[in-house]
């Protein structure tokens, strides 16, 4: 359950520079009775640093719920016991202000002491003249940052973000990308190469939809360590310009609204619309990064080379990463496929791992063998994350995909408004295409001067085996029903196209046409229809449903037997 004690021990130094942490460990050993472990020397250190016990766990790579079975059977009764505090009253927080009061804490250090312990020690990020307790120089609130033992490669991609923070002052960066990309570890390792660079570091995670109120409440307890003379943004905002503060919002994704193009806030979240233009827009020193699936539209409509507001794609990682990655999987580097192995997944990290494993498992690590195979595999893990970033789109997004999947090559603007016979402008198109994009949904290129949209194959993957099942879902309500009432997709979208190239007819027919078929005979044969029957009551039914426009109901129902 723990890492090794090289590691424990070395977690959390900075509680040294403020407390008198021997004689801690010494009276606490005293009043236990038994000595103190590595671990709960850590999290000591961590509470005295402000951490949460849910942020010591993922430091130490424990659960949360173990770690607090742990503390409250030792560390925090033999806290209470020095602290002359009565039994089961501890709360974390409240630890520095107890121990504070024993005279556990350092007398605070002179100028001379300041600069000496800087020149002495280079690894040291104190400012001259700048006490810790006083400006909250290189207080770190980590939050719900995942631990990372590992990171292979994005030197590039670090390089231009570190560029962007500390040279360019960046106020405001979005990191962005499909689920599984590897945002969050890129944007982990980018904060520890340049936490020194920050008076403060905090970190938190919206992934329950926290409203704006409520962060901000949260951001100023840490920043102005519990002195609050406020909870708005203005607030903040001049914290931000007193220090030089970097604050990271994971999952930002979940203040957005589901079922609309980006750029709707939920409920209670509407003010983040507000703190991104204003820290983005207003003169101060700190830096806010949001790591999203989404591009927030303050964010792409004012981002550029030359603004304080950046916008970061993370694609999958480069040949040399995912290589490492790979050899870290059991992968020697010299197997065949593995380049085609990287590209057929686009280096997306999570893919690579989940595949590796399978590779390894049932095809005992032969690469070249597992190739050969005609689906790619997702894994639950994968899936779980695009079913994730699936749910939230409009019907029309849906639609849009559903299209670029059956159509397995890119398609133009013209061809999808054309096929999806939108009776409107086609500017909605257009809103949602760009609404895609932001979403990392989607690829754009140029073939021959005309832009063209595609899906990348993991993506491509989870679409259409997603509009197969919603298929089959109106196949087995025609078989029920024995009408025309509940479809949907199968008027809107045709599933095998007269005029593709015959490679592109023949991928259709394997992997759309085919399997809704055999749904359609499994549900028949399970309901004992008769298929001449069922025919002509369809028939007889075929204007129940009203259609807008050019339908592709009959040329589907063809296609699956049942029209004639």
């Amino acid at each position: 359950m723990l890492s090794d004690n090289e590691h424990i021990e070395g977690l959390f130094p900075e509680a040294a520079q403020n407390w008198d942490l021997n004689r801690l460990y010494a009276d606490l050993q005293a009043a236990s009775g038994k000595e103190i472990k590595p671990f709960e020397k850590a999290c000591l250190r961590g509470l005295l640093c402000r951490y949460r016990p849910g942020q010591l766990a993922f430091k130490l790579a424990w659960t949360s719920g173990a770690l607090r079975v742990e503390l409250n059977k030792g560390l925090y009764r033999s806290l209470e016991a020095i602290a002359d505090q009565p039994i089961n009253t501890l709360r974390w927080e409240k630890v520095p202000e107890w121990l504070e009061a024993k005279g556990y804490k350092t007398q605070r250090q002179t100028l001379h002491s300041t600069t000496s312990s800087l020149q002495l020690d280079q690894g040291s990020h104190e400012h001259l003249g700048k006490d810790p307790a006083v400006n909250g120089k290189n207080s770190a609130d980590w939050g719900e940052a995942p631990n990372l033992p590992t990171f292979y490669g994005r030197t590039e991609d670090l390089a231009k973000l570190e560029q962007w923070l500390v040279r360019d002052r960046c106020h405001l960066l979005a990191i962005c990308g499909m689920g599984g990309i590897g945002k969050t570890a890129l944007a982990v390792k980018l904060v520890e190469n340049i936490q020194s660079q920050f008076d403060c570091l905090i970190w938190r995670s919206l992934r329950g939809a926290q409203p704006t109120a409520q962060l901000i409440s949260d951001l100023l307890q840490f920043l102005n360590h519990s002195q609050q003379t406020g909870s708005s943004i203005s607030d903040l905002l001049e914290i931000l310009r007193q220090k030089r503060c970097l604050i990271v919002l994971d999952d930002f994704e979940a203040t957005l609204q589901d079922g609309e193009l980006v750029g709707a806030y939920r409920q209670g979240c509407e003010l983040y619309a507000e703190l991104l233009q204003r820290v983005g827009a207003e003169r101060h020193q700190s830096s806010l990064i949001l790591i999203g699936r989404e591009q927030p539209k303050e964010i792409s409509m004012h981002q550029g080379e030359d603004q304080p507001i950046r916008y970061y794609k993370v694609n999958g990682l480069q040949r040399q990463g995912a290589f490492e990655l790979l050899r870290a999987r059991g992968f020697k580097g010299s197997e065949n496929g593995l380049d085609a192995l990287i590209q057929q997944y686009r280096g997306n990290p999570s893919a690579l791992r989940i595949v590796a494993g399978t590779i390894q498992e049932l095809f005992n690590g032969n690469v070249s063998e597992f190739l050969k195979q005609t689906a790619l595999a997702l894994g639950d893990v994968l899936r779980t994350l695009l079913y994730q970033q699936f749910e939230r789109l409009s019907k029309l997004e849906k639609d849009v995909l559903y299209w670029l999947a059956i159509k397995h090559r890119p398609v133009s603007l013209s061809t999808l408004r054309s096929e999806m016979n939108l009776q409107a402008s086609g500017s909605e198109l257009i809103d949602a295409l760009e609404s895609l994009r932001w979403r990392s949904l989607i690829e754009k290129i140029s073939e021959q001067g005309e832009v063209m949209f595609l899906l990348e194959p993991v993506v491509l993957k989870y679409v259409s085996r997603q509009f197969v099942e919603e298929v089959n879902k109106e196949i087995t309500a025609i078989a029920m029903q024995q009408n025309l009432k509940s479809i949907n997709l199968l008027q809107s979208h045709v599933l095998v196209e007269d005029r593709a190239p015959d490679s592109i007819r023949a991928m259709q027919i394997r992997l759309v046409l085919k399997p809704i078929k055999d749904k359609l005979n499994k549900a028949i044969a399970k309901n004992n229809i008769e298929l001449d029957s069922l025919r002509e009551l369809l028939a007889s039914h075929q204007h129940t449903k009203p259609t807008e426009g050019t339908s592709y109901t009959e040329v589907n129902l063809a296609l699956i037997g049942l029209w004639w």
